[in-house]
């Protein structure tokens, strides 16, 4: 199975980093929402260290769900999952209703594969009217849906996503997976039609980005269709600019289309001799039942 992503929530602040210099005065300051900026501006350029010390240092005077919910991340992105948990735990204990909580612990059970925990996490969060970010919660419960091999749960909670907010890549990106991992186990040209919808829905919400690039060139390859295929490709190079190991992936799916081109699927006929079968099934059903009887 393809590797699964949970969508983290977090809110960002812009706030400029302290220069170490500027470090041990700044943990004197007695202003507990200064020191929780800081330490989301640490964590969003990556330094957990130093988001991990602002926000312990926040939370001493500045006792807000928030906090926690920071903290509890830079542990989580710092590879120390049992202080995230705990973290999580004491944040919850004092703030049970509070959503981006409920939604970031539910991910931190579902990367443990404790499914069934988490489930119960982000139905809660779904069930606060004042969630202004419920996608999020309906993109990781279809997500863990998913591991557990509950494809419709998967497609309501998804689609659910896509109805709180019709702009989140993530659902859209994982849709367009789900239907090309579908195309290549039962090879419906249909639902490879239905992975190029979502995909390049997609692309209406993102700029550059070259995993989208990438799988639409892979869809529109196996649609006969090469030379969308070395255009969605060569894209995908382009803004690979930064990452190798993607760039010499796309590299060898290209040069694969240049030595085994496929033949153009015309998607119409596809459908209609769908139909055919369908037709042909329900005649042979009705012969059957016409004995029964």
């Amino acid at each position: 199975m393809k590797k699964v992503f949970f969508a983290l929530t977090l809110a960002i602040l812009i706030s400029s980093c302290a220069s170490p210099q500027l470090y041990e005065s700044d943990l004197k300051v007695a202003d507990g929402k200064y020191l929780y900026e800081m330490g989301i501006s640490y964590l969003n350029s990556g330094n957990n260290a130093m988001a991990i010390k602002y926000l312990e240092e926040a939370l001493k005077s500045y006792d807000k769900p928030e906090v926690y919910n920071a903290l509890a991340l830079a542990y989580q992105f710092a590879g120390e999952f049992a202080k995230a948990e705990g973290v999580f735990r004491l944040g919850i204990d004092k703030y049970p209703d509070y959503p981006e909580l409920l939604t970031n612990y539910g991910i931190l059970l579902a990367s443990q594969k404790k499914f069934d925990e988490a489930i119960k996490y982000f139905e809660k969060a779904i069930n606060n009217p004042t969630y202004s970010g419920k996608e999020k919660a309906y993109y990781n419960l279809g997500m863990v849906y998913l591991q557990l091999g509950k494809e419709d749960l998967f497609l309501y909670n998804l689609e659910k996503a896509l109805m709180f907010n019709s702009n989140f890549v993530n659902a859209y990106i994982a849709l367009g997976d789900y239907y090309l991992d579908k195309y290549n186990a039962v090879h419906s040209k249909e639902i490879l039609k239905k992975a190029r919808e979502y995909y390049s829905r997609a692309l209406n919400y993102v700029i550059n980005d070259p995993l989208v690039y990438f799988r639409l060139g892979r869809v529109y390859h196996e649609l006969g269709d090469d030379e969308l295929a070395k255009y969605y490709l060569e894209k995908a190079l382009r803004s690979a600019e930064n990452n190798t190991g993607l760039k010499e992936e796309i590299r060898k799916y290209l040069l694969e289309i240049l030595d085994k081109p496929k033949p153009k699927i015309n998607l119409n006929e596809e459908i209609k001799k769908t139909s055919s079968v369908i037709e042909d099934k329900n005649n042979n059903e009705n012969r059957i039942l016409k004995y029964v009887k």
